[in-house]
């Protein structure tokens, strides 16, 4: 399974694919937008905690111009296999 978008907040897509959920988690890197570190924070806490921080960048200037939230949500991850762990 090719992942191109955070399954945290829909960021992306990215440079290249993660090839599975396993490197993805095992490569600890961080999304620009909202801060989760894969393998870390990939759980719903970190999505809840995003959007109640009103939806921020983490690295405000990786933002592009056009970006729109509600575009960007319909990447977001629902059944991210992670998300039912605490």
């Amino acid at each position: 399974m090719e992942i191109w978008y955070c399954p945290v907040c829909g960021y992306g897509p990215f440079d290249e694919p993660y090839m599975s959920v396993e490197e993805l988690r095992e490569s600890y890197d961080i999304c620009p937008c909202c801060g989760c570190e894969y393998g870390y924070d990939d759980n719903p806490h970190s999505f809840k905690a995003w959007r109640g921080r009103g939806a921020r960048w983490f690295s405000p200037s990786a933002m592009p111009n056009n970006w729109q939230l509600e575009e960007q949500l319909k990447h977001h991850i629902e059944s991210w296999p992670y998300y039912n762990h605490p």
